[in-house]
């Protein structure tokens, strides 16, 4: 999947590995994040299969930028795989989840401890999203040659992220009430 997302990046205009982490941090992060080590490795391979070609920018005083920028061939294999029909469901892997369902020989204290926990990080996500990317989508769109449509289509999977965040917010306030009830104690707001 990351070699698609970094062919979708990079035919959209040419970048760098960590202009590219900055793009997917920006956007896709969520639902697909990749690390910068994963970035340059996938863009090797990319590379190694004439997806993608690179070119080295001289730069003063600074490091030299290696610029990649998806090939013919890269664009064939990217509408190829973008015109596929999504027939099933991806198998959804949460850690925390499997964790938690091995939760209940523990005290309900340290339980809801560690779901408040995950509780603001899940708020911090939903914010962000809420907050930060429609300025950089409308940004984004402003640089990009994209269709029309890019925008629209962005901001839709922004949304579905704040969605999910802000689904997960309700699902653990829920089950921090029914642990506590079962515990006897009155729920915490």
């Amino acid at each position: 999947m990351l070699r698609f997302a970094l062919l979708g990046f990079l035919l959209r205009q040419p970048m760098t590995g960590y202009d590219l982490a900055t793009a997917i941090r920006a956007s896709i992060h969520f639902v697909w994040p990749a690390q910068l080590s994963q970035i340059y490795r996938t863009l090797g391979q990319l590379e190694d299969g004439g997806l993608v070609v690179s070119e080295v920018e001289p730069q003063q005083s600074r490091p030299d930028r290696r610029v990649y920028s998806a090939t013919d061939a890269g664009r064939e294999a990217f509408d190829t795989w973008l015109a596929e029909l999504v027939t099933e469901r991806d198998p959804i892997r949460v850690p925390f989840l499997v964790r938690f369902f091995f939760s209940g020989s523990r005290s309900t204290e340290d339980t809801v401890t560690q779901l408040r926990v995950m509780r603001d990080l899940h708020v911090k996500e939903r914010d962000r999203l809420a907050d930060e990317l429609p300025q950089q989508i409308t940004a984004a769109a402003d640089l990009a040659d994209g269709n029309e449509l890019d925008p629209l289509v962005w901001d839709s999977v922004r949304r579905a992220g704040e969605m999910m965040a802000q689904t997960w917010v309700d699902w653990i306030d829920e089950t921090i009430e029914r642990l506590q009830r079962a515990d006897g104690r009155p729920p915490r707001a």
